[in-house]
């Protein structure tokens, strides 16, 4: 469910509300019992309360209903859930599944697009099945090591090569990094030789 809650809204908004609503929902059945008006008193900080309340409770149906209250493990059928997008999918396999997949939301796109100068043809290139497929390629195969990539992965997309002003001299990456080596490394040639 905490997917589903991410939704456009973030880790520190949902991690207000996650505890409470664990213990009122614990299980998809717990969910689909509860009424609507429920979910949404206990969601209503994250904003969009009406449609993610629909939302959270029809996951929980379909939960109920198909998997008899269980997340499943595959792929395919995880991509079958309402709500469910590729993002969440790998998300639910790395996490609760333990299976080493990438987790290729805006922050590690931009991360491997500058890194390895992967480029997308897509509007979002995080719907990219190119990038996808670059991702896990990139990926530890290990669960363990592959979550802790990931947290790596946002750290360094959070702390050091955010969107705007990047902080490029003082990445860990940026011996490897084509986008430090095409824009920071090649404006500071360039300036330096036009002061001969």
């Amino acid at each position: 469910m905490a997917p589903l809650l991410l939704k456009r809204t973030t880790i520190r908004q949902v991690a207000r509300i996650y505890e409470e609503f664990m213990r009122g929902f614990p299980t998809p059945h717990a969910l689909l019992s509860a009424g609507e008006k429920d979910v949404k008193k206990i969601i209503k900080p994250l904003g969009l309360h009406n449609k993610r309340s629909k939302e959270l409770i029809e996951l929980a149906r379909v939960l109920v209903d198909k998997f008899n209250g269980e997340v499943p493990c595959d792929k395919e059928k995880l991509r079958e859930l309402p709500g469910v997008g590729e993002y969440m999918v790998s998300e639910v396999l790395l996490r609760a599944c333990r299976k080493p997949e990438p987790l290729l939301d805006i922050n590690m796109t931009r991360v491997v697009k500058r890194i390895f100068s992967v480029k997308s043809a897509k509007k979002n290139p995080y719907k990219d099945p190119v990038l996808w497929s670059f991702a896990k390629m990139i990926v530890p195969k290990d669960p363990d090591l592959a979550e802790r990539f990931h947290f790596g992965i946002l750290d360094l997309a959070r702390k050091i090569c955010r969107a705007r002003d990047p902080r490029c001299d003082i990445c860990p990456m940026k011996d490897l990094c084509s986008y430090y080596a095409n824009s920071v490394r090649g404006r500071k040639v360039s300036t330096a030789l036009s002061s001969y």
